[in-house]
C-alpha cells in the first residue's frame, strides 16, 4: 500500500512537473507565459494526484503509527538538507556555482524572463548556441518561480535546484524503504536513512555538480528521474495504472528538462513490465506514450540538439578518490543483494541500463571524435542514486532484518535489537556534520551590483565596447552574454583572454583599450586606473567607468 511519506512526495514532485509540461506546451502552441494561471493549473494537478493517492493510502492504527515515524524521517530529511543549502545562498539566494554552463543556463533564463517565451529564431543561434535547442524545464519553472516570488528567475533558480536536491534526498530514503526487506518500521527506517547519507560521500556528484559546476538542468531532471524510479519500484510491488501513469507524468517532466535521463528509467520500466507481465502491456501504454509524445515534438521542433550526444566538455571522472571506498564497496555489495530480493530487483536493473547508456554515448563519442566521452562519464552523476539505494540494502542483507524482527520478539533483547540498525546511520551521519560544520559560504561570481550596473551599461553605452573590472573571469562571461546581451559567436567572446581579470586590469593601464569598463569594486582598483577613469554610474560597489585617454572599439 501506498504510504502517507511517499504520497506527500509524489504531490510535491508534481507541482514543479505540471509547471513545466503546462509552461512548454502553452509555448509550442504560441502562448506567451502566464504564470498566475499556470500556478493555479499546477496546483489543480497537484491536488487532483493528492486525492487521488488518497485512495490507494494504507490505513489501519499500526500501520499509521509505522508511517509517522517513515513520514518524520522523510520530513526531517527534506528540511535540514534544504535549509543548509539554502543557507549557503542566503541573503541573495543567486547562483553560488560557477563555470561557463552557469552563464549559459543564465542566458536562457533571461531570455524567456524578458519575453514570456522560448527562443525560436534560428537568427539568435550566434547568441544562444547549443541553448537555442536546449530542453527547457529548469529554465522555465526557475522564471515562473520567479514571477510567483515577485523577484526573477536569476534569484529563484538556485531556491528551485536546493529544494530539488532536498527532495531527492527524501525520495531516496522511500525508494530504500521499498526495497528493504520486510520488518517493523523501527528496523527498517535507521537503515532506510543509510541511503540519503551515503549520497553525501560521493558529493563531488550529489551535491558538487551544482554548488561548484552549474550543472542546473542535470540536477533538476535528477529529481524526476527519481520520482519514475520510486514509481516503478511500487509498480513491481503492487501493479496499477496510477503508478504507470506516475512513470508517464514523471518521465515527461525529466525529457523536457534533461532528457538524457530518460533512457535508463524507460529501459528500466520495460524491463521490470517484462518480468511482470500482468497489465504490463496497458500500463507499458500509459507510461511511454506521453514520454513519446513530447519528445516528438521537441525533435520535431529542434531536432539539431540531438548533436549533445556527441558533445565534449568536463565531468568528473568517478575513481575511489572522488567517492572514497566505502560509497561503491556498499553499492557492490548492495547490488549483489538485490539481485537476491525481488523487492530490490530494479536497483541492478536500473544500474544496468545506466551502465548500458553509458557505453552507447562512449560509442558515439568516439564516431565524434570528442576529446572525452563527456555524457557517457555524466551517466555516474545518475548512478549514485541506486548504488545509495544498493548500500542500504546491502547493510540490511548483513543485518538480516527479518532476524532482527525475530530477534526483537525476545523482552531481554528487544531493546538491543532496536538500537542496533541505527549503528551504521549514526556513523554514516559523521560526513555530512562535518560537510556542514567546514563549508563556509560561498562568494556567488553574480551579484545585485554587478547586475544593475550591467544594465545601466547595456542603455546607455554600446555593449561591445565594455571591458570587465572584475575579480572572477566567470563574472565577466556572464556580464558579457547575458547582462549586456553580446553575442557568443564573435572573436571577442571566444577569446579566454576576454575575461580573464589580470588581462583587464592591463589593458586599461595602458592607453588605446576599450572606452567602457564595469567594475566589481570601485574602490579596489589600483591606483594608476582609479585617477584616469570618469565614474559614469555606480551602484553599491560596482560602477561604470569611463577611460579618460585614448581609446578604441570597433564593434
Amino acid at each position: 500500500m501506498l504510504t502517507r511519506a511517499e504520497a506527500t512526495a509524489v504531490t510535491m514532485v508534481t507541482l514543479p512537473a505540471a509547471a513545466i509540461v503546462l509552461a512548454y506546451l502553452g509555448d509550442a502552441i504560441g502562448l506567451t507565459l502566464h504564470p498566475l494561471l499556470i500556478l493555479v493549473l499546477s496546483l489543480c494537478v497537484a491536488a487532483a494526484v493528492a486525492g487521488l493517492l488518497a485512495r490507494s493510502a494504507s490505513s489501519g492504527e499500526h500501520a499509521l503509527k509505522d508511517e509517522g515515524q517513515e513520514l518524520f524521517v522523510f520530513g526531517g530529511i527534506v528540511a535540514l538538507v534544504a535549509a543548509w543549502l539554502l543557507w549557503l545562498a542566503w541573503p541573495s539566494l543567486l547562483p553560488i556555482g560557477r563555470g561557463s554552463d552557469l552563464t549559459h543556463h543564465l542566458l536562457l533564463i533571461d531570455y524567456i524572463d524578458r519575453t514570456g517565451a522560448l527562443p525560436q529564431d534560428r537568427t539568435l543561434v550566434p547568441y544562444f548556441g547549443e541553448m537555442l535547442d536546449y530542453t527547457p524545464g529548469t529554465h522555465l519553472l526557475a522564471v515562473l518561480a520567479g514571477r510567483w516570488t515577485r523577484s526573477d528567475g536569476l534569484h529563484a533558480v538556485f531556491g528551485i535546484i536546493a529544494v530539488s536536491v532536498a527532495l531527492k534526498a527524501g525520495i531516496v530514503f522511500l525508494i530504500a524503504l521499498r526495497c528493504l526487506p520486510e520488518a517493523p518500521s523501527s528496523a527498517r527506517v535507521p537503515v532506510a536513512l543509510i541511503a540519503p547519507l551515503l549520497l553525501f560521500l560521493p558529493r563531488s556528484f550529489f551535491l558538487g555538480s551544482f554548488v561548484h559546476d552549474s550543472f542546473l538542468a542535470q540536477v533538476f531532471a535528477e529529481l524526476f528521474a527519481l520520482a519514475a524510479w520510486w514509481a516503478i519500484v511500487y509498480w513491481d510491488h503492487q501493479s496499477s495504472s496510477v503508478a504507470a501513469a506516475i512513470v508517464g507524468g514523471a518521465g515527461v517532466a525529466t525529457f523536457l528538462t534533461w532528457p538524457v535521463w530518460i533512457g535508463p528509467i524507460v529501459v528500466t520500466f520495460v524491463t521490470i513490465a517484462m518480468v511482470r507481465r500482468d497489465g504490463a502491456r496497458r500500463h507499458l501504454t500509459i507510461a511511454l506514450v506521453p514520454i513519446a509524445a513530447i519528445a516528438l515534438l521537441h525533435g520535431v521542433r529542434h531536432f539539431s540538439g540531438t548533436s549533445i550526444a556527441g558533445a565534449t566538455g568536463f565531468a568528473l571522472i568517478p575513481t575511489p578518490a572522488v567517492t572514497g571506498w566505502i560509497f561503491p564497496i556498499l553499492g557492490a555489495l548492495g547490488t549483489l543483494a538485490a539481485f537476491r530480493d525481488r523487492r530490490a530487483r530494479t536497483v541492478p536493473v536500473l544500474l544496468g541500463a545506466i551502465a548500458l547508456q553509458a557505453a552507447a554515448l562512449t560509442v558515439v563519442a568516439r564516431v565524434n571524435r570528442a576529446e572525452a566521452p563527456y555524457l557517457a562519464l555524466k551517466m555516474f552523476y545518475l548512478a549514485i542514486y541506486p548504488l545509495a539505494v544498493a548500500g542500504a540494502v546491502g547493510v540490511a542483507f548483513v543485518f538480516r532484518l527479518d532476524i532482527a524482527r525475530g530477534f526483537s520478539r525476545a523482552d531481554g533483547a528487544r531493546g538491543f535489537s532496536r538500537a542496533l540498525p541505527w549503528l551504521p546511520a549514526a556513523l554514516l551521519l559523521i560526513p555530512p556534520l562535518r560537510l556542514v560544520a567546514t563549508t563556509p559560504r560561498p562568494s556567488p561570481v553574480v551579484s545585485n551590483a554587478l547586475q544593475d550596473a550591467g544594465r545601466w551599461a547595456r542603455l546607455h553605452v554600446p555593449p561591445a565596447c565594455v571591458d570587465y573590472l572584475v575579480a572572477d573571469d566567470d563574472s565577466a562571461y556572464w556580464l558579457h552574454l547575458v547582462v549586456l546581451g553580446n553575442p557568443r559567436a564573435t572573436k571577442r567572446s571566444l577569446a579566454a583572454e576576454t575575461f580573464e581579470p589580470q588581462k583587464a586590469l592591463v589593458r586599461w593601464i595602458l592607453l588605446g583599450g576599450l572606452p567602457y569598463a564595469i567594475v566589481g569594486d570601485i574602490d579596489a582598483l589600483p591606483r594608476d586606473i582609479r585617477t584616469n577613469v570618469d565614474v559614469l554610474a555606480q551602484f553599491g560597489p560596482a560602477a561604470v567607468i569611463r577611460r579618460r585617454g585614448e581609446s578604441s572599439c570597433s564593434q
